[in-house]
Formats: structure tokens, sequence, C-alpha cells
């Protein structure tokens, strides 16, 4: 009796396992998307833009003064992961950004965030305040006795 009833517990937890390792492929659709606003703010200037994931790129696009981009993107639905960055380029420079940061932004964009890109750096506005902040570090990179700058 006993062993018949360890066999039936086995089985059912290991459907219950499987049910759920199928359910985690699809938790993703599941989740609400989140729309992320980018406005060039920098009078006379084509901003140029490209954001992507670790696994996703949004393409690279070339926005004017008070145009906005928009990309979206979803949230990993377990654990705040979530890393979706960008190049700004403009005249000869160009500046990096972590434009989704998950443990950052999930309160703040559950839906979306608007983001008004400076050549001092990104300002997200917050209700009826914006957030500014410094672009990522440049790294310096030496490579054969030559410095790039990355």
């Amino acid at each position: 009796m006993m062993g018949s009833v360890s066999k039936i517990v086995f089985l059912i937890s290991m459907l219950l396992t499987i049910l759920v390792a199928l359910q985690c492929g699809k938790a993703n659709s599941y989740l609400p998307t989140v729309y992320e606003h980018i406005i060039n703010n920098m009078s006379n200037i084509v901003l140029g833009v490209h954001c992507k994931d670790k696994h996703h790129d949004a393409g690279f696009r070339r926005i004017n003064f008070q145009e906005i981009y928009t990309f979206s993107l979803k949230p990993h639905p377990i654990v705040s992961v979530t890393l979706w960055f960008c190049r700004f380029t403009w005249n000869n420079d160009f500046q990096y950004f972590d434009i989704y940061v998950q443990k950052r932004d999930a309160k703040i964009c559950e839906k979306e965030c608007t983001w008004f890109i400076n050549s001092s750096g990104p300002c997200r506005i917050r209700g009826t305040s914006l957030d500014c902040y410094p672009w990522n570090p440049k790294v310096a990179i030496v490579y054969e006795h030559r410095q790039l700058t990355v």
C-alpha cells in the first residue's frame, strides 16, 4: 500500500514539474509589454539610436529634434534581470545608456517609459518631474598598443 502511494505522489509531482516547465516557456506572453519612448531633445541635431538586449535588437534609427522613437520589451517574469541598453550618436560623439533596468524601472515603467535625450544625459519623465541620469562610463580598451574608446 505504501509503495503505491509513493508512486502516485512521485507521478503527480513529475506531472506538475512538466506543466510548470511548459508554462515557463509561455510566461513571457502573459507579462505586460513595456513601451520605451525615446525623444531627441537636442535642437538642430539628428540623433542616432540603437537599442538592444542580450537576445533582441530593436535596430538603428535616426530621429530629428523632438521626434519620438518607440520600441517594446517584455520584462522577465520571475527574476528582475531584464536589461536593455542604447547607443546614442550625434555629430562626432556617442554615448551608451541602460535604458531599461528591470530592478530600477519595473515599478516606474509598468507599461511605458518616456526618455528625453540630452547631450548631458537622458532624463525620464516621472509624474510631473524629470529624473536625469549620467551616461554610462566609456571604457578604454588597449588593443595591440592602440587605445580604443568604447
